[in-house]
């Protein structure tokens, strides 16, 4: 039966090749097997195409932008927007209704606005003639509904970043690293590395993200009576821009 595991490499803030650390906070010297023995990767890019990774370079997200158009709504009917969160592709999708005698109150509700209190994910609005101009926030992908003679136009289309930003790159070692004296029904206390003082990641960078299946020599499992390869899934993530060097 073959074995799998899955190994993340950070490589730090200063960009050495050689001095890069893994999940479990081990630094790692000029290591072939990962590709840390690159005399002179110069970036991502280089680096990836020499060693056979593939490179998720690191984009910024671009927010989306929708107008809805008010002035087709019978005067005297109360204006309501609603403003749903699809991101996720869930069943139940995060969404919150606003309502408003005129347009220009309807879009100071909603600027400044959560969908789910606490998320950090706010809303901004403007409005002018009676069109009220909505931007979400970066990541998400929103979708509205409006009085029925009202006018929706989405004028910029959401784009989700690529890579990783400080936040998606924190929880992903996060999800991923060595835990240490984790809690037990006793309650003993909990030992958490450090994901940014021990692990070297950054505090504000956004990074690029490199991967590559290895697959082991074929083995043969004599007590088993059949052959099989080892797997291992190798995730790299590097502060985006960095310049690489091999000291």
């Amino acid at each position: 039966m073959a074995n799998t595991k899955d190994t993340l490499i950070i490589v730090q803030a200063s960009g050495a090749m050689d001095e890069s650390v893994n999940a479990a906070g081990r630094v790692l010297g000029a290591d072939a097997t990962y590709g840390l023995d690159n005399a002179t990767p110069t970036d991502a890019a280089t680096f990836a195409t020499a060693e056979g990774y593939t490179l998720d370079a690191f984009a910024a997200a671009t927010a989306g932008i929708t107008d809805v158009d008010t002035t087709g709504v019978a005067t005297g009917e109360e204006l309501t927007i609603t403003i749903i969160d699809v991101t996720n592709g869930r069943r139940q999708f995060p969404r919150k209704t606003f309502n408003a005698a005129t347009a220009a109150a309807l879009a100071t509700a909603i600027n400044g606005a959560e969908l789910e209190t606490g998320d950090g994910l706010s809303y901004t609005a403007t409005e002018a003639a009676g069109v009220i101009t909505i931007t979400s926030p970066a990541n998400v992908i929103a979708k509205f509904a409006a009085n029925a003679d009202s006018t929706i136009t989405e004028t910029t289309a959401p784009v989700l970043n690529t890579g990783l930003t400080n936040a998606q790159a924190a929880a992903l070692v996060g999800d991923k690293v060595t835990k240490a004296g984790r809690t037990n029904r006793v309650g003993f206390p909990i030992i958490e590395p450090g994901t940014y003082t021990t692990l070297g990641l950054s505090t504000t960078a956004n990074y690029d993200v490199l991967t590559k299946q290895i697959v082991s020599a074929v083995k043969f499992d004599k007590n088993q009576g059949n052959s099989y390869q080892d797997v291992e899934n190798v995730t790299i993530i590097i502060v985006d821009g960095a310049s690489l060097t091999a000291s």
